[in-house]
């Protein structure tokens, strides 16, 4: 189920001289991340490393293991590996980092 809070991947390989092959794709729920970020906020993280969170494989994502989403010097970072879907096998690895929105002067 792909929604608002899902990140969808697709690979390709890279070829010199013909089209580039679909290796397959993978989606992530990122509404973990984004709770994760409102708990930094409530319990005031802001330095070191602390583990917010941990997400398990399941129906709502493709990781092919657990995932920890942290916040690193009050930055809140997930590192996941991904399964790619159609196709016989096939991971890929991403660092998903949560940016906050910069907040808008009034004049």
């Amino acid at each position: 189920m792909i929604s608002y809070f899902n990140s969808l991947q697709e690979v390709f390989d890279k070829d010199r001289f013909k089209a580039d092959d679909k290796m397959g794709h993978a989606h992530l729920n990122l509404q973990p991340i984004a709770s994760a970020a409102r708990l930094k906020q409530f319990a005031k993280v802001s330095s070191g490393e602390t583990i917010l969170r941990k997400v398990v494989p399941d129906t709502d994502n493709c990781l092919a293991r657990e995932s920890s989403i942290s916040c690193i010097n009050g930055e809140v970072v997930q590192s996941v590996w991904l399964r790619l879907c159609a196709v016989e096998s096939g991971e890929i690895e991403l660092k998903i980092k949560l940016i906050d929105p910069p907040v808008a002067s009034s004049k």
